[in-house]
């Protein structure tokens, strides 16, 4: 059986590791920018994982080795790896990354080490839910040729949905995947934000939109995005557009922009599957300028 080394003990690797050690997979240890979040991460898993007081120590201890840091310390990481003096020659060695490709592995690869970038398409908010999440996972897979080989035959096995990326397509799948997570919790705050102004907490204004939320999503997963779209825009009713507008401009003007920007995409959306009434989408059009 593999042991698996990580370097970085944040949400993401913690996360990974924890999942891995419930699935019977063998979790060597962490190694982290201080001892004391590799030994965090270590006691969460337990058994027998390890936090490594050095790089050298966890190359030493790993078969392979996930890297599960900001993408900024990446190259740098590559770089230590490349000068520890351990052997890396078929080492599988992935880092994951969403937006970024194998290709900043490339001094391991000079090295013989087998590169790729591995990515789960799930959001992490901790160690422990985060665990929980990468169930559902899907995983996309980038890099190295048998590399790639091996860790799509290895997700496989640990039962997950994956997908094979080009390097030059790394970072529109990462802003996709940003849009569905990041952007949509922006969008919801932004619907937060409106609830409030009428005299709601925050906390009763999420409660209140919450059930519609869910079933949007739900609907959206079923339908698809175009289908499942129901709302003024859909209907083409410019009536209730321009009234969204006025009590916009009148209360909260800075609140207007986002508005018509996010009124654009749905008004894109609308005109895929359901709304073919040209002079509505017209003045829709004008309305969102």
């Amino acid at each position: 059986m593999i042991s698996i080394g990580f370097i970085g003990a944040g949400r993401l690797g913690t996360a990974f590791g924890l999942y891995l050690v419930r699935r019977g997979i063998q979790v060597a240890g962490y190694y982290s920018r201080t001892y004391a979040h590799a030994k965090d991460a270590a006691d969460l898993l337990g058994g027998e994982v390890q936090a490594f007081h050095s790089l050298r120590e966890l190359l030493e201890h790993s078969d392979w080795v996930a890297i599960a840091t900001n993408d900024g310390a990446i190259p740098q990481i590559a770089r230590d790896i490349a000068e520890s003096g351990v052997h890396i020659k078929e080492k599988v060695v992935f880092h994951m990354s969403g937006a970024a490709t194998s290709t900043l592995l490339a001094p391991l690869a000079d090295k013989g080490a087998l590169v790729a970038s591995l990515h789960p398409l799930q959001s992490f908010a901790d160690g422990i839910s985060g665990a929980r999440a990468m169930e559902e996972a899907v995983f996309s897979v980038e890099g190295h040729e048998e590399a790639v080989v091996r860790l799509s035959k290895w997700v496989d096995k640990l039962g997950h949905t994956r997908f094979l990326l080009d390097a030059e397509h790394k970072p529109l799948y990462h802003a996709a995947a940003s849009v569905a997570s990041n952007s949509l919790a922006g969008v919801i705050g932004y619907a937060v934000e409106l609830m409030m102004k009428v005299g709601m907490d925050e906390e009763k204004s999420l409660s209140a939109l919450a059930p519609l939320i869910k079933t949007t999503v739900c609907n959206v997963l079923d339908k698809g995005a175009a289908r499942a779209l129901t709302g003024p825009v859909a209907r083409g009713d410019i009536g209730t557009v321009a009234m969204h507008l006025q009590a916009l401009d009148k209360t909260n003007p800075e609140l207007v922009s986002f508005y018509k920007e996010l009124g654009k995409v749905t008004l894109a959306t609308a005109k895929r599957e359901q709304l073919r009434n040209e002079d509505a989408i017209r003045q829709l059009s004008k309305l969102l300028e």
